[in-house]
């Protein structure tokens, strides 16, 4: 088996596990009965391990090696599922989801950077190309979920979760060792150089904002479309729609950037955000919902491809995994555990989520406009061959 194919099949089982249990984690809060305090503090214990975990992944990865950091990873993040389904209580729960967060927050940095690696090393892949594979995961993942839902409960969405990343642990074995440490992974003292980079900082600021709102997406897609009637499997299908419409979207990713710029091509993903929560805003039947998935390859998919290259351009090439570091601790980290609260403080003053939507798309439609006035301009130079 080939290191790409490898990597393809590990980042397919890894985002299956993550389309199972990641939009439905606020559903299982309030399976348990939990209050909106205590649902938005379980929702924000991953974005916040990701502080933790993050800048300590690269120097993990340095000792141990990338294979060897997801094998661990992987399987500890199997069992972790497991707890989920002893119900001990709000204590319990809040253990679990840390342990869970620390080995689950690991494994996408780790995957992300091996494609990096990939596709440096072989001209005809791209890191979207590659990440492709991530996205079919999630699609084939939440449809199926949401029918296993309404077959038992809830709580199948650990089962699930844990099956498919303990595959994933299995498949990676087949990943090649020596093609991975060779990785420019940093220590703690770069982030301070980085952070210095006027251009990245600003970035990294737009990119929270939009995370603190799209997170409403991320973890309230669910209740959003149940507020509206839909059942749990309609759920999986609107889920599984957005992750079919990130397919091309992440195949054609190079050549789109190539096309119009890293400039543009993020203020179109940005304003396709603001238009798909409007769109959420206005439309109240649950069924025709879905065509406005087909938005999502824009707002989510290139847009975290052009942040990925745009952090890439903007930062010294010996601190650009420092770069990616704070990529997704701005959008995984700091812009989701503030968008929980934000959106569980609207929630509990009694605003509906689909205005929640419309108020979201005006913050969202702010962030276009400062990036189309301050930021950085320019093309990013990739190989022609990775546009095939």
């Amino acid at each position: 088996m080939s290191k790409a194919t490898a990597l393809r099949l590990v980042y397919f089982l890894v985002f299956c596990c993550t389309g199972a249990w990641l939009p439905k984690l606020y559903d299982y809060c309030i399976y348990l009965g939990l209050s909106g305090p205590q649902s938005a503090l379980i929702l924000s214990l991953t974005p916040i391990m990701m502080f933790i975990v993050q800048p300590l992944y690269g120097f993990l990865a340095d000792k141990l090696g990338y294979k060897k950091t997801l094998l661990i990873s992987t399987f500890l993040a199997s069992l972790s599922y497991l707890g989920f389904l002893y119900n001990g209580g709000f204590v319990w729960l809040i253990i679990v989801t840390i342990i869970m967060s620390l080995f689950y927050n690991t494994i996408q940095p780790i995957l992300d950077s091996m494609a990096l690696l990939v596709a440096k090393d072989n001209p005809k892949f791209s890191y979207g190309t590659l990440r492709f594979f991530g996205a079919a995961g999630f699609a084939f993942t939440t449809i199926i979920t949401g029918q296993v839902i309404d077959a038992v409960d809830i709580t199948a969405i650990f089962i699930v979760s844990a099956i498919t990343m303990f595959l994933a642990f299995l498949f990676s074995f087949f990943l090649r060792q020596e093609v991975y440490e060779k990785s420019n992974t940093s220590a703690y003292g770069n982030v301070w150089g980085v952070i210095k980079n006027g251009p990245l900082l600003f970035l990294l600021f737009c990119v929270f904002l939009v995370s603190v709102c799209a997170t409403t997406i991320w973890n309230f897609y669910s209740t959003y479309l149940k507020e509206n009637g839909a059942s749990d499997s309609l759920v999986g299908y609107g889920l599984s729609f957005q992750g079919l419409c990130e397919l091309p979207v992440f195949y054609f990713s190079a050549r789109i950037i190539l096309r119009l710029g890293l400039k543009t091509t993020l203020i179109i993903t940005v304003l396709a955000t603001a238009v798909r929560m409007t769109l959420y805003y206005l439309i109240k039947n649950p069924i025709a919902t879905l065509p406005v998935e087909l938005l999502h390859g824009l707002s989510w998919s290139l847009f975290w491809v052009v942040c990925v290259e745009y952090v890439n351009k903007l930062v010294e090439e010996h601190w650009l995994a420092t770069g990616q570091s704070l990529l997704y601790a701005a959008y995984f980290g700091a812009g989701a555990i503030e968008g929980n609260y934000w959106t569980g403080y609207l929630l509990s003053s009694g605003i509906p989520l689909a205005k929640i939507f419309l108020l979201n798309a005006g913050l969202v439609a702010i962030a276009a406009i400062l990036l189309f006035f301050f930021m950085r301009t320019g093309k990013k130079k990739l190989p022609a061959d990775s546009l095939l």
